[in-house]
């Protein structure tokens, strides 16, 4: 891509979307001969634990956006206001989405009426906005990317029998676990407000085990717990998803089991119970294999792959909605 690709992240996160979107950043960055550099609000508060905030330590964060960039990557419906702000609401300038979710709310405002090249991160998302037929142009799916190098070492002295709940997405079926769980006698740790990405990654490199709940119906995951856990070596139990993402087979790389306190906290005291052990090996064993599909390396080669065919790839999207390719100036 010649000329400047512009990223806008109108409300920074914190959590696992912020370090995916960061890391694309990144991959985007490294490509063509022209440069790449984030624009937030001159308001925006970037904490040292943020995924944004090394992008900020090494000058790509910008107050200032480029007038006339080459291409846009956005994301949600706050990138898409700030476009207009920035930009005008007219559709000059190619837009690349990168779709977290299922939800207009992640689609972004604008998204149903204006061309960009969709990108969904995750074959869930993909095929779920596929299904609503909601959008006009096809959605292209990237992988989602994990290497145990992006985690902190497990830990030498796990505390084997002490189980990790991560349930910040659903806190009161975390506390009923917990509950049940106390009254077999196993110790846990409980997420129930979401902790820093680091706090969460570190609790699950010393843990003997965790137990991941699923977010509500349509809200956006990556399965970024998931794979840290798989990557970590830490046996897994998880919340059946509706619509099965497809990352978790149920005695391959975790339990699966209903959203039920019972019986996710029956299948996690049988993992710790002695008698678990040869089936928590074969989980970890299965989660080494499953992160063999979920390299980042495979993700990054994908991502600018689709990068090189981004002048066809925006032509064909403007062509999916009539009257506009007059005004399109040709992305070189």
């Amino acid at each position: 891509i010649q000329g400047v690709i512009q990223m806008l992240v109108a409300a920074p996160g914190t959590g696992g979307t912020a370090l995916k979107l960061s890391q694309l950043f990144r991959y985007a960055a490294a490509q063509g001969s022209g440069r790449a550099q984030i624009w937030m609000p001159s308001t925006a508060q970037l904490e040292p634990s943020s995924p944004w905030f090394p992008l900020l330590q090494e000058g790509q964060v910008v107050a200032q956006p480029h007038p006339q960039p080459a291409v846009l990557l956005l994301s949600d419906a706050a990138d898409w206001l700030a476009a207009d702000r920035l930009y005008g609401p007219g559709g000059s300038i190619p837009r690349l989405q990168l779709l977290t979710g299922r939800t207009l709310r992640c689609w972004g405002h604008g998204a149903l009426r204006r061309p960009a090249v969709r990108v969904a991160l995750g074959a869930s998302v993909g095929r779920a906005l596929a299904a609503s037929q909601r959008l006009r142009e096809p959605i292209h799916t990237l992988p989602v990317g994990l290497d145990p190098e992006d985690l902190p070492p497990p830990a030498q002295q796990r505390r084997e029998q002490e189980l990790l709940i991560l349930a910040s997405t659903n806190p009161t079926l975390g506390l009923a676990v917990q509950q049940s769980l106390r009254r077999r006698g196993v110790s846990c740790r409980c997420e129930l407000s979401p902790w820093p990405l680091q706090h969460w990654q570190q609790a699950l490199a010393e843990a003997g085990l965790a137990l991941v709940l699923a977010p509500a119906r349509g809200e956006p995951s990556l399965g970024l717990r998931r794979l840290a856990a798989m990557a970590l070596q830490t046996p897994l139990v998880v919340e059946a998803r509706d619509p099965d993402d497809a990352l978790c087979r149920d005695g391959h790389n975790a339990l699966v089991r209903p959203g039920e306190a019972e019986a996710l906290a029956g299948a996690a005291a049988d993992l710790l119970a002695p008698g678990g052990a040869r089936l928590r090996r074969q989980l970890i064993e299965g989660g080494m294999a499953t992160l063999v599909r979920h390299r980042r390396a495979l993700e990054q080669l994908e991502f600018v792959q689709l990068l090189g065919r981004l002048p066809q790839l925006w032509q064909e999207a403007c062509s999916c909605h009539s009257g506009v390719m007059s005004t399109i100036r040709p992305l070189r």
